[in-house]
């Protein structure tokens, strides 16, 4: 319950992009065409931890990139009307 209420204040440095806080767990959204980098927003999700006491986890800390595949290379053909 602590953890929600600190929580309160911790925002994305861009509108854009979003923070969604779960229990102890934060994900951080960031838009493939945005206005600040992944790493300033890194950047102030770690300076909020420093302000309020707490410690962020580098180890348990995951990038993950979702894309949508190029039907280019795709494995599956697609049946094209004739």
């Amino acid at each position: 319950m602590l953890y929600v209420i600190l929580a309160a204040d911790l925002k994305a440095c861009s509108p854009v992009n979003l923070i969604l806080k779960y229990a102890d767990d934060t994900n951080l959204l960031v838009r493939q065409c945005f206005d600040i980098s992944i790493l300033d927003e890194f950047q102030g999700i770690r300076n909020w931890t420093s302000l309020n006491k707490m410690q962020l986890n580098v180890k348990k800390s995951k990038e993950l990139v979702f894309h949508r595949p190029n039907p280019r290379f795709s494995l599956y053909q697609i049946p094209y009307p004739i």
